[in-house]
């Protein structure tokens, strides 16, 4: 699933490819994922305007088309952006096809479906209505131990929960542990301040080089545990196996031995 590293790539993907163009059609051709417009007033909504400007919050784009509406859009589990010329076919699954004036497009394909794209007025009021906590890249350290504090449970599950920090998911909640050395079953309230300090810098680091790397597992360092991550994987740190385990519905992948849980 795409988390924020991934969109942060969308967004910049996006910045450098589809803004000040004039939109002269919106192709809705699958309208599952439409979440709160139809694609009659999306389309109505879009035509004439040219896209502005962009921002990212946690898991979500939005992509400003004028003073009063933003394009928003959400991932899924498969979604992604391809920009193309006219002549060239389009993704397979293509969802949405934003046609500009000058015959480029931009492709929302998503095989799974799980995707939304939608339109808001207010960023700031669709993320309230939503409960979504601050991005992952945009809270410090006073504000991160502050949420922590308020709450029980794994420390995994906490780093997922998206009204807390907004922009974590499965995969990289592994990647930031890993380097935090923390085991994904701890109990958050067994982390003292060391751990906690910890925690944050290395989600800041993980997050902010896998922004670097696009997002882009075979660009990963070999230290890191993305590339090993699964069934057969070696610990990049001490070579022993992974190992999984269902931690709040979700697999973890960690190193027993380097992430030794605190009793």
């Amino acid at each position: 699933m795409p988390e924020l590293p991934d969109v942060e790539s969308f967004r910049r993907y996006f910045d450098a490819t589809s803004l000040h163009q004039r939109i002269d059609d919106v192709d809705v051709r699958n309208a599952y994922v439409l979440k709160g417009v139809s694609g009659r007033e999306l389309a109505r909504r879009l035509k004439g305007r040219s896209f502005e400007s962009t921002r990212r919050h946690g898991k979500h784009l939005f992509v400003r088309a004028d003073s009063n509406v933003w394009l928003r859009l959400h991932f899924g589990m498969s979604g992604f952006l391809r920009y193309f010329k006219g002549e060239e076919k389009a993704p397979p699954h293509t969802r949405v096809l934003f046609v500009f004036a000058k015959d480029y497009r931009l492709a929302f394909d998503d095989q799974r479906k799980f995707g939304e794209v939608g339109l808001v007025n207010e960023v700031d009021e669709f993320l309230k209505k939503r409960a979504l906590g601050p991005d992952a890249l945009d809270i410090d350290l006073a504000e991160f131990k502050e949420k922590l504090a308020r709450h029980r449970g794994a420390v995994k599950s906490i780093l997922m929960n998206q009204r807390l920090i907004a922009g974590i998911g499965n995969i990289y909640t592994d990647e930031i542990l890993f380097h935090a050395r923390i085991h994904p079953a701890t109990q958050i309230t067994r982390l003292g301040n060391k751990h906690i300090n910890r925690l944050f810098a290395a989600m800041r680091h993980v997050l902010e080089k896998a922004i670097e790397y696009q997002a882009d597992v075979d660009r990963m360092p070999q230290s890191w545990l993305l590339p090993q991550r699964g069934k057969g994987g070696k610990c990049p740190r001490c070579g022993r196996g992974l190992k999984s385990s269902k931690i709040g519905g979700r697999t973890a992948w960690f190193c027993p031995h380097c992430q030794r849980r605190a009793l």
